[in-house]
């Protein structure tokens, strides 16, 4: 992805300096043609476009690797035994996902969802909209909508529930948003929710983390079992 970036970043500034020369020659040989001008500026405008599309889509991959990073140093420094798992891929019938990182210990199974979202997000557990709202120099703000992440949860949820009940185990399990500590990252989020915005609250509610049903040895290696034919373990 980086690579296309490059490459449509400097495309533009090649194919005017193409544009140039030619135009110059065929010019010179009174064999100037509107038409080869239009088509050259399409091409070149066209390189824009995908430049800048490459481009958010960069920002958005090494932004989640970035958020991956601070999961995985996150889990090595948990306190307890826990058996991990980054980037899961799991799915029941026609439904799939994957989850970010997944634990299992004799506390219970959490799993974390990490968003790379910055600014100001404001929402409710409820809504199905939530909105990231940005402000810039000069006053300016902006508002985007955004999918409420406690929904992308929810499915998750029931795709591990639904996965571990085929296989006879019925376990509680919970989860935890994780929005991965962008600068200025301000949370206006309301409902019952177990919600992170940098690397020490996510693990202070790791560690805090118990459930009322907690696992034994022998049914966590079981569920282990299970979930490492879902993806590779760490």
């Amino acid at each position: 992805m980086f690579a296309t970036q490059v490459l449509l970043g400097t495309l533009p500034v090649a194919l005017f300096a193409i544009y140039v020369i030619y135009v110059q020659r065929l010019e010179a040989l009174e064999e100037y043609n509107l038409s080869f001008g239009i088509a050259f500026l399409g091409i070149m405008v066209l390189s824009l476009i995908g430049y800048s599309v490459a481009s958010k889509r960069y920002n958005v991959l090494i932004s989640g690797y970035r958020g991956e990073k601070i999961l995985v140093k996150t889990a090595k420094r948990l306190k307890g035994d826990y058996t991990i798992f980054v980037n899961l891929p799991v799915r029941y019938k026609k439904n799939r996902s994957e989850i970010d990182l997944l634990l299992i210990g004799k506390k219970g199974l959490l799993f974390i969802e990490v968003k790379n979202h910055s600014g100001v997000i404001i929402g409710t557990e409820g809504c199905a909209l939530w909105t990231q709202r940005k402000y810039y120099r000069k006053g300016k703000v902006t508002e985007t909508p955004m999918e409420n992440p406690l929904r992308q949860i929810k499915r998750q949820r029931e795709i591990l529930k639904s996965i571990l009940r085929a296989n006879g185990h019925d376990v509680w399990i919970d989860s935890i948003l994780f929005f991965s500590g962008n600068p200025g990252l301000k949370l206006n989020v309301t409902g019952n929710i177990a919600i992170a915005s940098n690397e020490n609250e996510l693990t202070d509610l790791i560690n805090d983390y118990h459930t009322e049903t907690p696992l034994d040895s022998r049914k966590i290696d079981e569920i282990s079992k299970v979930l490492r034919s879902c993806g590779k373990i760490n």
